[in-house]
């Protein structure tokens, strides 16, 4: 049986993250999934409690070293909170003691909020999967895990808690080092009066499958691609055609899972982006966004370049004066340098996560499931796109009370006769009233 270790190292990707968070600025996103009956909170906290020993490597706490920060065991079992009273609160990440997630609940759905230092989507989505068949089997549904489950008697694979990166990374020459391609250049931003207290509304759409593989399948693209261009057009038609002459382009994130380029069972942080630039100088078309999207895809996920974006990130880790740097002095400059040269490098982040694979015995009790990303002061619309069963679900969580980009996203949904369900709601950036900390 693997060792389990007092700390850990944050892996490569999220050594950042800390250094770049603040108590209202975190690196955060959530994980929404929805049952055919109301959550019961105390089987839902056993539930969680059982699975942690398998998933040791986030049964952890935030701790700030000397150099960096680091991962050390958590000592307290975790509860389970009420969705309204903690809304999108911030993490507890720098108290003594609090976690890197939080699992809270409402009527029939379960909330999971993750520091992404902890890992990526894939990562943490594995966890929330083995938590949800866990507690399904304990409040008695007949579920099996199918081959899609990490269950608690699966055995663990000592790849899950690898720096990928690191496995990954082989030296280059400062000169083959990709600094200027991911550096990027000063984007559009989307600008609006901000929500009081740190307030996101939470957006989300719900389209039916089968009718968007459909209608990609005669435009010639991919679902990203279609949804991408879509999500472009609607930020350029609600937030620019005919309110300013001139601006700058469009760009937006597009992660990319490694892992499928670079074998890796991690269930850390193994993920990079694709940066998609759509000039605004003469107005776009939705063609014309597919085209780039699909040009730019294909050049960022050449094998060749991610191999030298994932040696130029490792490399910034390793070089021997951040061996020797204090932590707060490199939170001093990289606050520093986001303020001088990362401020509006993007428009926003679109993410499709793609199908979340469950076992068809959990289809009865599992009726939906969204993902989103926190906004933050930089990029205050996210955009994410998940699939399970038939629906695919778009999430958009935004810190602006405007709706002009929802308005202009609709509008395509109907013009390209893709029937949707619609819902919002507001949440507060602050908890209502002082709560147990799992």
């Amino acid at each position: 049986m693997k060792k389990i270790l007092p700390w850990q190292k944050l892996d490569n990707a999220a050594t950042i993250f800390p250094l770049m968070s603040g108590k209202h600025n975190q690196n955060n996103f959530r994980m929404q999934v929805t049952l055919s009956s109301p959550v019961d909170k105390a089987a839902l906290e056993g539930a969680i409690n059982n699975v942690l020993p398998r998933f040791e490597q986030y049964d952890v706490t935030l701790k700030g070293g000397f150099i960096w920060y680091r991962f050390e065991r958590a000592s307290s079992p975790v509860t389970v909170g009420d969705a309204e009273e903690w809304g999108m609160s911030p993490l507890p990440l720098f108290e003594k003691g609090g976690r890197t997630f939080r699992f809270n609940v409402q009527g029939c759905d379960i909330y999971a909020d993750f520091f992404h230092a902890m890992g990526d989507g894939a990562g943490t989505g594995e966890f929330l999967k083995a938590v949800v068949f866990e507690y399904l089997k304990e409040t008695g549904c007949p579920v099996e895990p199918e081959g899609r489950i990490i269950t608690t008697s699966t055995p663990i694979d000592p790849g899950e808690s690898e720096d990928a990166f690191h496995k990954y990374y082989k030296p280059l020459p400062l000169k083959d080092l990709e600094v200027k391609s991911m550096q990027g250049s000063k984007a559009f931003h989307i600008e609006g009066t901000r929500y009081e207290d740190h307030g996101t509304e939470c957006v989300q759409y719900t389209l039916p499958s089968h009718e968007v593989v459909d209608l990609c399948h005669s435009l010639g693209c991919t679902v990203t691609e279609y949804l991408g261009a879509a999500f472009a057009m609607a930020v350029y038609d609600g937030m620019i055609r005919g309110k300013r002459k001139k601006t700058r382009a469009i760009q937006l994130f597009m992660p990319i899972n490694l892992r499928r380029f670079f074998p890796s069972s991690t269930l850390k942080n193994f993920s990079l982006f694709s940066r998609v630039k759509i000039d605004t100088k003469t107005p776009p078309t939705m063609e014309g966004c597919i085209k780039i999207i699909h040009e730019s895809l294909k050049r960022d996920t050449d094998k060749a370049l991610l191999q030298k974006k994932i040696c130029t990130t490792v490399r910034a880790e390793v070089l021997g004066v951040m061996q020797i740097i204090p932590r707060a002095l490199k939170r001093l400059f990289l606050g520093f340098a986001n303020l001088f040269f990362g401020k509006g490098k993007k428009t926003a982040t679109f993410s499709n996560v793609g199908i979340v694979k469950l076992p068809e015995s959990m289809r009865p009790y599992v009726t939906n499931i969204h993902y989103s990303l926190w906004p933050n002061s930089n990029s205050p619309y996210t955009a994410v796109v998940v699939s399970v069963w038939d629906s695919l679900n778009i999430t958009f969580n935004k810190a602006i009370k405007e709706n002009d980009i929802e308005r202009a996203l609709s509008a395509r949904f109907v013009a390209d006769k893709i029937k949707y369900a619609f819902s919002s709601r507001l949440w507060p950036g602050v908890k209502k009233k002082s709560a147990a900390r799992g």
